[in-house]
């Protein structure tokens, strides 16, 4: 029997020896690992099966390190694992004048004193370099090669200076010329870097307290520790902005969003040229929330000079600089709440209400008024835009350094992040000295403006959030004067149903004498796609603003 027991033992540790020495002659991945709940006391599950740990991040469950590969799928069914990532590289998005800082208003903040003063931005992205049109708040790097956070691409500068450069009288000027920017390197000279540094520079911004995070970067593939990292921060009280992407077809057709950008906790910003026209490159589709300039953009670039660069990189920084002088001219407001300002106060384009192509419109600062007391509010800036009846192209006039309006540029082939060359060259050569200071500070000169439009109340509403496949679901909508409270009747409601994937489903429907109307949502056990549901609203009332409302269902 003992003899019995000791080949048992020698044959136990004999497998034992076998399982180890498999895994430490595999092959070993980078891979990000997303733990349900805390990772503390979980990192054992890891070193058995001979993997290596590198990080554990300090807000999110997420650890990275090196695993064999035959241990990924084995490790993938550890019950306090949500899911094991290989950790892919991400690529900058962008490429392209100061027009847009008259386009979204920026002015008009700055004469009543915004000028994001005291407002925190990370500029997650290549670094930032010293330049005479800059001032750096502080940073870090979290690329594999350098602690430094200088800029050796050349993308985060031209970012930078979107939201920040200052308002000295040379060169250009930011969105928000007094906001603190801080340099955050998650990607190297060649504008790539791998996901797990985009998270560290996400997990840092959370630390430091950072008010508006810049993400002018992007994947193509769903990551669920990218959605953590971005779902954290917002819920953190940060405000994350990120490029929609660059890779859209020429016509507007398709879902082409990419991540993070596709995801509910960050706004998805595309681009727009001097016409109000899309870019032709400029991504499309349902999480599109709001645009800004993203063609032909004048800004800081390395060696203290300047060029003009094209991209929804360019637009996304616009987005940041606005809601940092939203958020300085309004203290009191949650996240949430500037995240819904801005929405208010978009110029509409395209089709009436949120469409994929523009979201609820073009990003801008509001003009203030005075109440009969003094006090400062601000009302929706009534312009016309010629967008609703051209094409979405972009004229293919070669960029010149503008005398007066800069004509729009052929959009850059995209290209795999391999070679410096091919990655957010500038769309001309750097200015070699810098110019004088093109924007001017007078607020925007608008025709007469219109009688001002009353404001009702639009919401949207469901039994549940999560409904099975085969079940119906009703969706309640109504709509109220903001003022006074009563019902409108006959209120032209358009609901658009945006699936996770296939076509999406526009109905327009009129309210009855309460104000009120209902859409049934019929689903199929087999049929139907399952995932998430956009639900939208885009609500057109005689007399009154148009107003918007959304909300997201899961059929399971």
């Amino acid at each position: 029997m003992k003899k019995l027991l000791s080949n048992l033992l020698v044959v136990s540790l004999f497998f034992s020896f076998i399982v180890q020495a498999s895994y430490a002659e595999t092959a070993k991945e980078d891979v990000i690992i997303v733990f349900k709940g805390g990772v503390t006391q979980k990192e054992k599950a890891v070193k058995n099966v001979n993997g290596e740990i590198k990080e554990v991040y300090k807000n999110i469950p997420v650890m990275t390190g090196k695993l064999p590969k035959s241990a990924i799928a084995l490790l993938k069914k550890n019950k306090d694992i949500l899911a094991v990532e290989i950790d892919q590289r991400i690529q900058v998005n962008g490429q392209v004048e100061d027009w847009g800082i008259q386009a979204v208003n920026a002015p008009t903040a700055w004469q009543s004193q915004f000028t994001g003063k005291g407002i925190k931005v990370a500029v997650l992205d290549t670094g930032i370099s010293p330049h005479e049109d800059l001032v750096i708040a502080g940073g870090v790097s979290f690329v594999s090669y350098t602690t430094s956070y200088t800029d050796d691409n050349g993308h985060g500068q031209h970012v930078a200076g979107i939201i920040g450069a200052k308002n000295n009288g040379i060169g250009t000027v930011g969105a928000a010329p007094d906001a603190e920017i801080y340099a955050v390197k998650v990607l190297d000279r060649n504008g790539s870097g791998y996901l797990s540094d985009i998270i560290k520079g996400i997990d840092w911004s959370i630390t430091n307290k950072m008010d508006i995070i810049n993400l002018s970067l992007g994947a193509s593939t769903h990551s669920l520790s990218l959605q953590k990292a971005v779902d954290k921060a917002y819920d953190s009280g940060i405000l994350v902005v990120a490029a929609a992407g660059n890779k859209g077809n020429a016509d507007g057709s398709g879902d082409t969003v990419e991540y993070p950008a596709r995801y509910e906790s960050t706004i998805a910003v595309s681009a727009i040229d001097s016409s109000n026209r899309r870019g032709n490159f400029s991504a499309t589709g349902t999480t599109i929330e709001v645009t800004a300039p993203g063609v032909n953009i004048f800004s800081t670039h390395l060696n203290n000079q300047y060029a003009y660069m094209n991209g929804t990189s360019m637009a996304a920084p616009y987005v940041s600089g606005t809601l940092a002088l939203l958020k300085q001219a309004n203290p009191t407001l949650s996240h949430v709440q500037l995240r819904e300002k801005l929405k208010d106060t978009v110029i509409d384009l395209g089709d009436v209400g949120k469409d994929t192509f523009f979201g609820y419109g073009l990003v801008q600062f509001p003009v203030l008024t005075q109440d009969t007391n003094g006090v400062a509010k601000t009302e929706e800036i009534q312009m016309q835009s010629d967008s609703h009846d051209e094409q979405p192209t972009i004229d293919p006039t070669p960029i010149q350094e503008p005398e007066q309006e800069p004509e729009p540029i052929v959009q850059p082939t995209p290209t795999p992040v391999q070679a410096p060359e091919s990655i957010d060259q500038p769309a001309t050569a750097p200015v070699q000295q810098p110019v004088q200071q093109p924007v001017k500070t007078e607020p925007i000169k608008t025709v007469t403006k219109p009688a001002k439009k009353k404001k009702l109340t639009s919401t949207i509403k469901t039994a549940k959030s999560t409904y099975s496949a085969g079940n119906s679901v009703i969706v309640n909508m109504k709509v109220v004067d903001q003022v006074t409270k009563k019902p409108i009747k006959n209120a032209k409601v358009k609901l658009t149903i945006a699936p996770p994937k296939g076509k999406v489903k526009v109905v327009t429907l009129k309210t009855n004498n309460k104000g009120e109307v209902s859409y049934k949502m019929t689903t199929n056990k087999r049929t139907t796609v399952k995932g998430n549901y956009k639900l939208s609203t885009s609500t057109n009332v005689a007399n009154y603003s148009v107003k918007t409302a959304s909300k997201t269902i899961k059929i399971k």
